[in-house]
Parts: C-alpha cells; sequence; structure tokens
C-alpha cells in the first residue's frame, strides 16, 4: 500500500507503540502501566491513543482496546517485528502542544536571573516567530494575574519585573497547574529514590524540565520538615504536607539566589502574635541549619502565613476555643443562616455542617485576606453539577465579604462552599425522604436483581419497588404507583426521570445518581414543603405589616380579575407567524395604538428567541408590556397549522402579557402557570384540546394553589 503519506507520530507515541510490539504474549498492559513506564500521567497516554490507533490501523495492523483491562497488539511476533523496523524509519517530530510551551516559556522566565533572547526558544520549541508572538499574548495575560510585567526589548530580549513575593506565587501556581496532586506526591516521595539521575526535579510536562526547584533541595526540606512535625507532633496531612516542601523548597532556591521577599512591618508584626509564628521559627532554624543560611525574618513570616494558609491544626489538650475561633462560628453561623433563606431548608440540626465550616473557613479566609491563591480542582464539576447550589451561595457570600472587609470572593472558595452546603442537603433530604425507583434492565430480571442489591448499600432512602424490562414501559402507571425514578442499564425513551447505569454500579454510576436523588428530593420537599413549614415555624412569629394586609388583598382582586378576564380563542384563521402576532396583539388592547405597542413588544421578544416550546408543540407568546396593568392569558388554537420558527409548526399558542413593572406575585403566578406547562400533561392536552370551561378549571386551580400558599403566609404572621 501507500505507506508513505502517512501522518507523523510524535516520539512519546511512538514510545508507546513500541512498548506494544516488544510485549511478546498477548497480555494486555494497562494504561497506567504505560504512563509509569514512561513517567508521564495517564491522561497524557489518553490523549495519545487517537493518533496511535490511527497509525496502527493506516498500517493494517490489530489493535486491541479492553476496557477496564488494558491494550494490546493481536499480532504475531513476525509482524511486531515488522512495526519495529516500520518505527525506526518513522520520521517522529517532537512537537508541543499550546500547553506545554507556555510552561516551557514561564518556567524559564521565572527562574533566569538575565534577560532570554527569543532565538532561545525558537530553538529549544522548534517553533515560528509568529506561533511565540502568539504564545507571549497567552502569557502575557497568565503574569498579569500575579501583577508580574512581561518586558521584551529588541537587542536584550525577554524577561520580567514583579515583586518577590508575586514571583513566588506564580511559581508556586505553575508547578500545581503542571502536575496533578499525586505526582507532586510522588515527586516529593521519590526524591530520595533517584536523587542521582539528574539534579533537577522533572515535572514530567512531557519530560521537559520545569527547572524550577533543584531536587537536593527538595529532598533537604523534606527531612527538616519530617523532623519538626515529629519534633512538635503535629498531625497535617499528605496535600498540606506536600505544599509546605513546595513553598519552603522555592523560598530556599530563591534565597540562595539573593532573592529576599519583603513584608509590611505591620503585617510582621500580626503575624508574629499567632501560634503558627512559633512553628515556621522552628522550621526556619532547621532549614538554616540544614542549608547553612540565614533565614531572614520576613521570609519566617512568609512560611507563616503558609501554614496558617494550610488546614492543621496544634493538637494541644485543651484546645479551648481562641478569639478567631468565636469569629468563625460567628460567621459560618451566619452563612447557613442566609442558606435557609435562600434554599428554603432547615440546616439548624446538622451540626456537622457547622463544624465543617469553621474548619474550612478557618485557613481559607486567612488565604484570601493575605491574597493567596485557593486552588479547587473540582471547580468546574461543582458549577455544572452543583449549579443551583453554587448560584445560592454565591448570592449569600456577601456576608464574608462585610464582616472581613474583602473585595473579592475567588470561584473556587464559593465552589468549596457549596460542596459543603450541597453534602448537607444531601444528608437532610437523603435522610426526610423516600425515594420509590425502578430497575430497568433489558430483560427484567438477571441484572436488575445484582444492581438492587448494590443500589440498596449505597442508598438507605432509595426504595427499590420492582423491576421492569426495558421493553414494556408503561409511564401512566408508573406514575400512578408514585415511581420517582428509574435506573436503568440501557438508554429509556421515558417521560419519567430515568438515570443510565452500568450494571455493575461504578463510581461514577453512584455520583449520577446521588445527583439525581438529590434533585427528586429537593422537589418533593418543595412540593410538600414539609420543610419550609418547618422553617416558618422556626422563624419567630414576625408581626404582620399592616401594607402586607393591603398587599395580600389588593393581590386576590387581581388574582380573581385575571381569573376572569382568560381568553379562549377558537378557529383563529392565520397564515403566519406575522399574522398570528397581529391577531394576538388585539386581544387584550384598549384600542388600536394600545394594539400596535402590544405588537411591537411581542415581536421584539420573539426575536430574543423562539415562542415555539418543544416537548409541548405550543406557541408561547409572551412579553411585558405598558398596555397591561395585570397579567393576561389567553389561549389561541388556529384553523390549520403555522409554521412558528425555522423548523416548527403547530396549531396551538397561548398568549401571556406581563405588566412592565410586575409585582413580584406576578411573577411568581406566572413561574408557576409556566411550570405546569412543561409538568403537566393534563393541562397542557386540556389547552389543546379541552373546551373553554375545562381550561378554565385547569387555570382555577393552579391560582387557588397559588392564593392559598399566599394566605397561609399571611395568616402564620397572624396568628
Amino acid at each position: 500500500g501507500d505507506k508513505m503519506k502517512r501522518k507523523k507520530i510524535s516520539s512519546r507515541q511512538k514510545e508507546i507503540i513500541l512498548m506494544l510490539a516488544q510485549n511478546p504474549s498477548n497480555k494486555p498492559i494497562t494504561i497506567s502501566e504505560v504512563a509509569q513506564e514512561l513517567n508521564i500521567s495517564t491522561r497524557t497516554v489518553l490523549r495519545d491513543m487517537s493518533s496511535i490507533e490511527n497509525w496502527l490501523d493506516e498500517n493494517d495492523f490489530k489493535f486491541v482496546k479492553k476496557p477496564g483491562v488494558g491494550i494490546y497488539l493481536d499480532e504475531t511476533l513476525d509482524s511486531k517485528q515488522f512495526i519495529i523496523e516500520l518505527l525506526q524509519e518513522e520520521k517522529i517530530e517532537k512537537s508541543y502542544t499550546k500547553e506545554e510551551r507556555k510552561r516551557f516559556i514561564l518556567s524559564n522566565l521565572l527562574t533566569s536571573p538575565e534577560p532570554i533572547k527569543s532565538y532561545y526558544f525558537y530553538k529549544s520549541l522548534k517553533i515560528s516567530e509568529g506561533t511565540l508572538n502568539n504564545d507571549f499574548v497567552d502569557i502575557e495575560a497568565w503574569l498579569d494575574k500575579f501583577s508580574i510585567n512581561l518586558i521584551r526589548k529588541p537587542g536584550t530580549g525577554i524577561y520580567i519585573e514583579g515583586s518577590e513575593k508575586d514571583i513566588r506565587a506564580a511559581q508556586v501556581n505553575l508547578i500545581y497547574n503542571s502536575c496533578e496532586e499525586q505526582d507532586l506526591m510522588n515527586m516529593v516521595k521519590n526524591v530520595g529514590n533517584n536523587i542521582q539521575n539528574s539534579s533537577v526535579i522533572e515535572i514530567s510536562s512531557e519530560n521537559r524540565l520545569l527547572n524550577l526547584i533543584d531536587k537536593s533541595i527538595i529532598k533537604k526540606v523534606e527531612n527538616s520538615l519530617s523532623k519538626v512535625i515529629k519534633e512538635i507532633n503535629l498531625k497535617i496531612s499528605d496535600s498540606s504536607f506536600i505544599g509546605l516542601v513546595v513553598h519552603i523548597s522555592l523560598a530556599v532556591q530563591r534565597l540562595k539566589n539573593g532573592e529576599r521577599i519583603s513584608m509590611e512591618e505591620d503585617v510582621l508584626n500580626e503575624l508574629k502574635c499567632i501560634d503558627q509564628f512559633k512553628m515556621a521559627t522552628k522550621i526556619a532554624e532547621q532549614i538554616g541549619e540544614e542549608f547553612d543560611i540565614n533565614v531572614p525574618i520576613e521570609e519566617i513570616g512568609y512560611i507563616t502565613m503558609h501554614l496558617r494558609g494550610s488546614k492543621m491544626r496544634l493538637e494541644t489538650k485543651d484546645h479551648n476555643f481562641t478569639l478567631d475561633d468565636v469569629e468563625l462560628m460567628n460567621i459560618s453561623k451566619k452563612l447557613i443562616e442566609l442558606a435557609e433563606d435562600e434554599f428554603k431548608l432547615d440546616f439548624s440540626n446538622d451540626t456537622r455542617l457547622l463544624n465543617d465550616l469553621v474548619t474550612h473557613l478557618g485557613p481559607s479566609l486567612c488565604r484570601i485576606k493575605m491574597g493567596m491563591d485557593i486552588r479547587n480542582p473540582l471547580l468546574e464539576q461543582i458549577k455544572t453539577e452543583y449549579k443551583d447550589v453554587y448560584d445560592g451561595v454565591a448570592n449569600i457570600i456577601y456576608i464574608i465579604k462585610e464582616k472581613l472587609d474583602i473585595d473579592e470572593i475567588p470561584e473556587s472558595e464559593i465552589a468549596y462552599l457549596a460542596m459543603h452546603f450541597g453534602s448537607s442537603m444531601e444528608r437532610n433530604l437523603m435522610e426526610d425522604v423516600e425515594i420509590n425507583a425502578m430497575a430497568c434492565c433489558p430483560t427484567g430480571i438477571g441484572t436488575s436483581r445484582f444492581l438492587i442489591t448494590k443500589l440498596h448499600k449505597k442508598f438507605s432512602n432509595l426504595n427499590m419497588v420492582d423491576t421492569i424490562s426495558a421493553i414494556n414501559i408503561d409511564d401512566e402507571y408508573l406514575r400512578q404507583q408514585g415511581i420517582d425514578l428509574i435506573i436503568s442499564t440501557v438508554e429509556l425513551d421515558s417521560s419519567i426521570r430515568n438515570v443510565v447505569v452500568s450494571p455493575l454500579l461504578n463510581l461514577e454510576d453512584v455520583t449520577k445518581i446521588r445527583h439525581v436523588l438529590r434533585n427528586i428530593a429537593k422537589d418533593k420537599v418543595f412540593k410538600n414543603d414539609i420543610r419550609a413549614e418547618r422553617l416558618e415555624e422556626k422563624k419567630e412569629k414576625k408581626l404582620v405589616d399592616k401594607n402586607e394586609v393591603m398587599d395580600f388583598m389588593t393581590m386576590s382582586g387581581n388574582l380573581v380579575e385575571f381569573f376572569k378576564l382568560l381568553e379562549v380563542h377558537e378557529d383563529v384563521d392565520c397564515d403566519d407567524i406575522e399574522e398570528l402576532v397581529n391577531y394576538s396583539s388585539f386581544i387584550f388592547a384598549n384600542d388600536s395604538k394600545s394594539a400596535l405597542k402590544i405588537q411591537r413588544d411581542l415581536k421584539r421578544r420573539i426575536n430574543i428567541s423562539t415562542p415555539f416550546v418543544d416537548g409541548i408543540e405550543i406557541a408561547l407568546l409572551h412579553c411585558m408590556t405598558e398596555e397591561v396593568k395585570n397579567i393576561r392569558y389567553a389561549s389561541i388554537r388556529l384553523t390549520k397549522e403555522v409554521m412558528i420558527d425555522e423548523e416548527n409548526k403547530t396549531r396551538y399558542a397561548l398568549l401571556m402579557l406581563i405588566p412592565k413593572q410586575a409585582k413580584p406575585y406576578q411573577r411568581e403566578l406566572l413561574s408557576k402557570i409556566s411550570e405546569n406547562l412543561i409538568e403537566n400533561d393534563d393541562f397542557v392536552n386540556c389547552i389543546k384540546y379541552g373546551n373553554k370551561e375545562e381550561i378554565k378549571e385547569n387555570f382555577k386551580s393552579i391560582v387557588l394553589d397559588f392564593y392559598i400558599n399566599k394566605m397561609k403566609v399571611i395568616s402564620q404572621k397572624i396568628d
């Protein structure tokens, strides 16, 4: 075949293929074995997989991937030999990703005492001037976050300017961003064993050296620290220990190069008063002895900051509350109080939440106050999976800003707090709310029994009602049975909430299920309002305000009016959406001038987003307008289908008009109605096919429920 036009592979990919070809038996090799062998992360190996598969494919070799088992080549020894020869001819090009280039350039800039010539970067990275200039745009933005300036002087070279504190912060950040925490641990733990290989730490950014820290320094720092920790019997987590080693090693390296950190007098004096200062002094003495250097007082302050910012407490027999603990209790309680309001849940019985918050906020508020970086590897995941909790916490975080006079609270910190509140909700909801679920698999028996046993172990509040076969799912029947969830081993076409998992229930499945259960439990609680009522009782009966009663009366009048003026239009003849909008704008208009204004408002709204609602196949014409003083609703049925947007047509439309300055209750009622549109099939069917009376009945029950809830709130205050 024409084997000359092949895509090139990188040297790392070549090494991986060689490992496969030199494997005499067809025993699968796992991805993590490959990663260990080549001293790279498993993520990197996985990234390379598609190129490797392509290369083997193009050359007609049989590559086998068994999930959870490993990879191997299903070839004879002869053809494996042939692969090895092919690889020797293969043009290998060393190419770096943009990320790798960025790390390489940054690590050089952050450590080089003199300017670096551009030529050095072109040559090392084999890139063009254009690419380098592009890379510098990113690098400049990155350095800017640490208030470091990138300077490029023709004839001199490229260098950075910034305070020592900022440069160190940038270095620590670069190290953390370049390796997973696990790699860092292995690195620190292994330094002793492979110190003879080379004098630098390899953070295997694809076997590139990030010459940020000298290996021998790390080894000595680790020794000194371990000594001090034993001496004062300190309980410290692995990740705090790693962090400390990295920080102090950097400090030592900078000190040896004559770079000293500066610190304002009053900050130093404040630091001298806290517990951790004594410990930092001990560490500094030990380090000074080990390296035969004099550690200046500012550096001791720097170490103190780091100790205070990492999660550790000196274990003392009688750990009595110091002032900052009282303050932390105060802030944590305030947060919980605000969260109760925000989430409409009662957190008061969750003592663990309070403890967790106090323990977490101590170090982290200190870090924020001192402008240190907070890392949260789960940030993105929390923002998507726990979006509601994250957004809620973001709303109440102002209390911390006020109490501590802080301008900005980083997203990563909001995410940590969201985790704490999220787990509390799970603990809380999961105890109170029983969720009825069905297990479902292709046939309905075998695997599902197995699945049910595992589910019982994991989720105490899951009531597994039965197993069903994926072939015949009768949603209506299941709804009558009160089924909240179907846990299935195959994709389903059902309108009941369902989640697809593997019959073996791996970790990811458990997370998925926990997430769904949390949402269902939350919905159930809010629908039955058990907890909301409990919360209302908890708040002391506030005296009712006369104005509130007046407002309530006005609202009652408005609701009745809204209800009376509901319109149902049958057999409306329109050819297109234009005409439909035109027709609708006259329904509630006072005169033709007012109709024109409504029409304009409707069109403006339609330009923002299509009025077609998927799933219910209705056109929803709605807008805010000054032409109405109360909400107005009309349902419209057309004589024929009309194109609503490029791809959707329907015969049914709902017109909703909202006053420009809508009152809160008007918005609430609207969202109640919209909720019914989305969740209540009977309501939708009635709008489409029911007669005027039935439609009014449906609206009536929605409005009455809404009214009764409002009435409860008021009457509780009056009692």
